[in-house]
């Protein structure tokens, strides 16, 4: 009779700790599924911040320090200014890239009237002789952020009391040489660029700009 008593007791006390078992169970696996989510996602941090730092230090390879000068007229406004630009290139080919460009362009007329232009564009590069040198064309499109002081009027000649709105999405075309003095890389060129704002602005300039770092392709 007391070995069937501890008997009972015994399945009792083990039918008692299964509850806990479990519970100990789904702890401990939720546990080891947290730290897995954990890595891979530390593992994927890591991964983007690497792809991030190596796109950077590749385009940095291929950036240029843009100044121009340009010339910018709209409807009521015409001046001479003067920009700076970064553009970074990434090879696709062995002689033509992908551009990506962002600046500042600043004009005041006669009548002390400002204008200014942040354009932000994607461009393509194609050198003529397939070399990564020489001649190139280089159209783009993208956004231009822009301010003025030019007063808007109606057709009657009457003050609106706004100024002229001149952002808007942009489109243009470059025209340029690309070509190494004193082992220094230098690109020479002529753009025009229209922007499609309220007021639509048509800029040309002429820049010149210098690479930061080594051409990708050296001459045969």
């Amino acid at each position: 009779m007391a070995v069937e008593l501890f008997k009972f007791h015994n399945i009792g006390r083990l039918n008692n700790a299964k509850p806990f078992l479990q519970l100990m169970k789904l702890v401990i696996t939720e546990y080891i599924f947290k730290y897995f989510v954990y890595v891979k996602n530390q593992t994927m941090l890591f991964k983007k911040k690497f792809y991030a730092l190596s796109f950077l230090l590749v385009s940095f390879s291929f950036c240029n320090a843009q100044i121009e000068v340009a010339h910018a007229s709209t409807k009521d406004f015409s001046a001479i200014g003067f920009g700076g630009f970064l553009n970074f290139s990434i090879p696709v080919s062995e002689a033509n890239y992908i551009t990506f460009e962002g600046g500042f362009q600043y004009f005041k007329n006669q009548y002390d009237e400002d204008l200014a232009l942040i354009p932000v564009l994607v461009g393509y590069r194609y050198t003529l002789n397939q070399t990564g040198s020489g001649f190139y064309v280089e159209p783009n499109a993208g956004y231009t952020f822009g301010a003025s002081s030019i007063g808007d009027y109606d057709a009657n000649g009457g003050y609106l009391g706004v100024d002229k709105k001149v952002a808007g999405p942009s489109a243009g075309i470059g025209f340029g040489y690309l070509i190494d003095l004193g082992n220094i890389p230098f690109n020479f060129s002529l753009r025009y660029e229209h922007n499609f704002g309220d007021a639509a602005t048509n800029v040309y300039s002429f820049r010149i700009a210098h690479s930061f770092g080594s051409r990708r392709r050296q001459d045969d």
